[in-house]
């Protein structure tokens, strides 16, 4: 059972067997419970089975272990108290291992690595030795912090530093006399009244820090055998006090309505300044108020009640920057009602992405916000968290000549002095403050309506408006398909979709302005790809249908899925619901086989852990999801239960349950949410292992279900609730049998009507979000199906990238996979199965740049190429009559593949063609088809010498595009020559040249490329990571791809203890999961490595 789901009941009872656990303990030494986490409990925890209430209850209990001090009762005590109030927002896991071991935990150590690491390096500052001979080894450390009185070591100098990366300080402890003093602080932090205390006489709390240094360790084992629980009497527990535990904003004020005024009259020098008028509701006595605020100097702060006897009460600002919070104290205490409170403050318009940020563009200088996910605090001081809906009257003092935009239509302007104007916008419905949004810039536009008379424009930069239309068509569309399928009509009167030149995301949904990276909302009919367009369309989709979830209704990850729902209507011929498998689900498998995924939901704390679930989980899995239960009740029930899920919580945060349950009436089956739950709240998905036994006209099929992990580890722990969709030769696109797999580990299944020449294939168009391992011969069967393409182009995706997934984990050998493609593959002509496979090959030849074997990557490409040559034959360079839209993005990723892997006719038509583009003038230019530049660029890098890295550059200046910038910076990051890659390594960081927003995609695109790239860009890393925090900000997701998409390209363990060692030389809450998820693909590169070079070479080879 996930601890989500367990009741307070239940919650309490083990709660209490915890603490019963405690008391039992006090005859044991703590080398031998050190020893019982050693041999017993720290396997399982490896397998990182935390929803197993049992194994989360041990995990808890051995930690706690090595709390040596009196506070651990205190928080024993509180967290009773928690409980009894039946919060439903803490879960078991929040209650004893967030509470007990974070809050508290200032004399929490967990002997670790990272702990280690600090002990030595502080050791050897104390004795001058060097670092390695401090200590012989981490086992002698760990009898050290076992035996000795950990207390001393971990409150107070010289030993603090050791739990610098592993603990979390309160900022008082260790700084009074004793240790009741201690006590008497954190009481008075957490609002406890009454206490009673009965210690032993060795860890008196009146005992001074120098008495309790002359302890002798011996004397020390934990607990001591007459220490009593605690016996407790704790009374005012409020929202305040709970707010702190977890760093959320307390509900004892709430927002209505924002009046807020920006003035950036001052643009050129970057500075604003403005006022904040909030209407709040106030639930109780206070006499703080406690809000967002960042990087904001608030200059006056006053509050006054509605009533007509209400004085101004002036407030002053105490900044906690930590939790981005600031608490407002009143001179006077503040009664409960309604009123408001009044804050005037400055800033400067930021430098990085998101905010209140500058832009420009040809040398234009402009501002605009990206507030998602926690970043409305960095403009104006707000109840920044997606809880606190309010209503937003904006007004704006800019300059005249630039346009001003914000969510909602002007309402009035009136001109401010000769240069400003102010701009006064009409009142948002209620929204999230991640919503609000206001633009500053020099741009263009054009102006459609759709059937409903919504007013749609499309804003570009100035004299490129042409290159709006088809975001305009495309949204003139797609809107009032929303509005028909959701059942409600877009809410406002108008939707703006501006091209941002600095823009560090995709889009953003903001309500009412969408906001975009120009690439994304441009398209120019001469320089935009295919594939650029159909990501425009896909991208307009999403962050319109965020308008109703997002917007209206605060919900993830639906977006991802109705997109492509909204590009099918508007574009069949796009036949986007195939590129569904490849680009969304193929996406989430890869990082969902890790130890260190998450599930979809997941609690919220603080900003950075929004930051870090924005991923392919949180949205590809998600939509998965979504699509998986769509096929299972069906079009109408979905669309009936939709429409009345949204129209119940229309501007109201809910949770997934809602839906599930509207979902639930309306297809009339009553167990949808007990399936969905173990697909949403626990992480990972299954491996089904398939066997068959043909039993007259009937196939007796057995599948036994276990959780799938990429390095073949094997975890029976997790079970889901999987429905089968099954076809046959005779009945190959029809689910012929529906089976369902009720959490069981193994089910039979009698399949009648299946003759012995049949063949059958679970997970019918790869709706299903797991993987199958059939026997060689039921593979074998499947073959034909594949050849003659009798299978769909989904089924024939799904075939090989489970065959791929298994060789890769260690199930089944590489061989088998190469030989798959070889042997049924090679005629295969359908874009989607081509992207999987070739992303598959590409991340199999990033491997083998590491082997020991002489040329077995020469091999490896001649392999590639003979793969692909049936396809290139086919496709060649130009355009076929009548080819579909798929073809021409087909052709770029075989051209691609073919130049890189050493095809020789690929590289002289490259070099040929590339040769035609140089000496071109700029009419002439663009007669080189946009669908085939990266494939020319990207060949004639492979193998360029610094002439044409020149050449690449000079064009890289002159373009007219973000989308052919990007095309000619990543070919100058895909040289072979080492000293070229160094060149490129220093200029996509000049911010002269390269935009800030391209320095990640450039870098990333250096170190994928091949070993040598992988290994200057870490280096890089390593010595500037202070930089890169500088630039995009210590909580951005930018951070999150540096880390994930560099270092992850390794195969050594040398490499990944340089990994460790970066972070702990770099903390950052916001890595912690990146950090592991790394490690663990570089171990399972390393097991590729080693399990299988010596069969590929001899596979290869022969």
């Amino acid at each position: 059972m996930n601890d989500s789901q367990l009741s307070v009941a239940n919650r309490l009872s083990i709660l209490s067997s915890f603490q019963s656990r405690l008391s039992n303990t006090s005859n044991i030494s703590s080398w031998d419970l050190w020893k019982i986490y050693q041999d017993k409990v720290f396997p399982l925890i490896r397998l990182r089975s935390l929803s197993d209430s049992n194994l989360l209850l041990s995990d808890t209990f051995t930690r706690v272990i090595f709390v040596r001090h009196p506070l651990e009762r205190l928080a024993s005590a509180y967290i009773d108290k928690i409980t009894s109030l039946q919060n439903s927002s803490f879960s078991l896991y929040d209650d004893i291992r967030r509470i007990i071991c974070r809050k508290f935990a200032s004399f929490y150590l967990k002997p670790n690595e990272t702990a280690f690491y600090h002990w030595k390096r502080m050791k050897s500052k104390m004795t001058n030795e060097p670092c390695e001979k401090v200590v012989p080894s981490f086992q002698h450390f760990l009898e050290y912090i076992t035996s000795d009185s950990v207390i001393i070591d971990v409150h107070w100098q010289p030993y603090s530093s050791l739990c610098r990366v592993c603990t979390f300080k309160y900022n008082f402890i260790g700084k009074y006399e004793t240790i009741q003093d201690d006590l008497n602080i954190l009481m008075s932090r957490i609002n406890l009244t009454s206490i009673d205390w009965n210690f032993d006489r060795r860890f008196s709390t009146g005992r001074t820090r120098k008495q309790y240094q002359s302890i002798k360790k011996e004397t020390c084992s934990y607990p001591p055998d007459n220490i009593s629980y605690l016996n407790k009497s704790m009374t005012n527990i409020t929202d305040t006090s709970i707010s702190e535990l977890t760093h959320r904003l307390p509900t004892t004020v709430i927002p209505s309505h924002y009046q807020l005024y920006i003035d950036v009259g001052q643009l050129e020098q970057y500075l604003f300044q403005g006022t904040v008028d909030i209407d709040i509701q106030v639930n109780e006595n206070i006499n703080k108020i406690i809000l967002n605020s960042v990087a904001l100097n608030i200059t006056k702060i006053e509050y006054q009640g509605n009533n007509s006897v209400s004085s101004i009460v002036n407030g002053l600002p105490e900044f906690n920057e930590g939790y981005e919070q600031v608490t407002i104290k009143f001179t006077q205490a503040i009664n409960p009602g309604n009123g408001r409170l009044h804050i005037e403050f400055n800033g400067i318009i930021s430098e990085q992405l998101h905010g209140f940020y500058r832009t420009k563009d040809n040398n234009q200088i402009g501002a605009c916000t990206q507030f998602e996910p926690g970043y409305a605090r960095q403009a104006f001081p707000c109840f920044d968290e997606p809880l606190f809906k309010a209503k937003f009257t904006i007004s704006i003092r800019a300059p005249k000549h630039l346009t001003t935009l914000s969510n909602m239509p002007i309402k009035s302007q009136r001109n401010d002095g000769d240069h400003t104007c102010i701009y006064e916008f009409d009142t948002t419905p209620i929204m999230s403050t991640y919503l609000v949004a206001y633009v500053i810039g020099a741009y263009d536009y054009v102006e459609t309506h759709d059937s409903n008379n919504v007013q749609i424009r499309v804003y570009t930069p100035v004299g490129k408006k042409e290159r709006g239309l088809f975001a305009l068509h495309t949204t003139a569309k797609i809107l009032p398909f929303y509005a028909e399928y959701f059942g409600i009509k877009y809410p406002l009167s108008k939707v703006d979709l501006i091209a941002i030149a600095d823009f560090g995301s995709g889009a953003m949904e903001n309500w009412g302005l969408i906001t975009s990276h120009e690439t994304y909302l441009l398209v120019d009919s001469q320089n935009t790809t295919q594939e650029t367009k159909q990501e425009v369309a896909l991208i307009v989709a999403h962050e319109l249908a965020h308008q109703w979830f997002g917007n209206l209704v605060t919900m993830e990850c639906f977006a991802t899925w109705i997109q492509f729902l909204a590009i099918d209507h508007v574009y069949p011929e796009y036949d986007i619901w195939t590129q569904f498998v490849s680009d969304i689900l193929a996406t989430c498998m890869i990082p969902d086989a890790l130890y260190n995924s998450h599930p979809i939901e997941i609690p919220i704390k603080k900003p950075t852990d929004i930051n870090e679930i924005f991923d392919d989980i949180t949205y590809e899995k998600g939509s998965s999801v979504i699509r998986l239960l769509h096929a299972y009740i069906g079009d109408e029930a979905f669309r009936s239960g939709l429409q009345n899920y949204l129209a119940e919580y229309a501007y109201k945060n809910t949770i997934t349950e809602n839906l599930w349950s509207h979902l639930s009436q309306t297809s009339k089956r009553p167990h949808l949410s007990d399936i969905l739950s173990t697909w949403t709240k626990q992480m990972g998905y299954p491996l089904l292992n398939v066997r068959q036994e043909q039993q007259g006209n009937n196939r007796l099929l057995t599948i036994e279900q276990t959780r799938f992990l990429a390095d073949g580890t094997i975890d029976d722990k997790l079970k889901w609730k999987i429905p089968i969709n099954i076809c046959t030769k005779s009945n190959p696109n029809e689910p012929i049998h529906q089976l369902y797999l009720d959490e069981e580990k193994k089910q039979e299944f009698v399949l009648e009507k299946v003759t012995e020449t049949d063949w059958i294939k679970l997970n019918l168009f790869s709706v299903g979000i797991y993987r199958v391992n059939y026997p060689q011969s039921m593979l074998d069967a499947l073959i034909p199906g594949i050849q003659d393409h009798t299978l769909s182009p989904q089924d024939r995706f799904g075939i090989q990238t489970d065959v791929y997934a298994l060789a890769r984990s260690g199930h089944i050998n590489y061989v088998d996979y190469l030989r798959l493609l070889r042997h049924a593959y090679k005629h295969e002509d359908n874009l989607t199965v081509w992207k999987s496979i070739l992303k598959q090959l590409t991340d199999l030849n990033s491997i083998i740049d590491y082997a020991h074997i002489d040329n077995i990557k020469k091999y490896f490409q001649t392999y590639i190429c003979d793969l692909l040559s049936n396809i290139y034959n086919k496709l060649e360079w130009d355009p076929l009559p009548n080819e579909g839209l798929q073809a021409a993005m087909l052709r770029d990723l075989i051209l691609i593949q073919m130049g890189i892997n050493g095809h020789n006719k690929t590289r002289e038509e490259a070099h040929k063609r590339f040769q035609i583009l140089l000496n071109s003038n700029n009419q002439n230019h663009h007669s080189i088809n946009p669908n085939i530049r990266a494939g020319i660029y990207l060949t004639v890098a492979k193998t360029g010498n610094q002439e044409i890295f020149e050449q690449l550059k000079s064009l890289y200046r002159k373009a007219d595009t973000q989308e052919e910038s990007i095309r000619l910076l990543t070919a100058l990051c895909r040289f072979d020559d080492e000293m070229i890659q160094r060149q490129a390594l220093e200029y996509i960081w000049n911010r002269n040249e390269v935009r800030k927003q391209d320095h990640l995609k450039a870098f990333v695109s250096l170190a994928s490329y091949n070993r040598k790239g992988c290994e200057i860009t870490w280096k890089y890393m390593q010595d500037n990571w202070n930089k890169i925090e500088d630039i995009y900000g210590e909580h951005d997701t930018h951070l999150i791809h540096f880390v994930e998409h560099v270092p992850s390209h390794f195969v050594t363990e040398e490499r990944a203890e340089e990994v460790r060692k970066f972070h702990i030389d770099h903390p950052n809450p916001l890595l912690d999961r990146p950090v592991k998820k790394v490690l663990e693909q570089i171990n399972i590169r390393r097991l590729v490595l080693e399990r299988h070079e010596h069969t590929i070479h001899q596979f290869l080879i022969t």
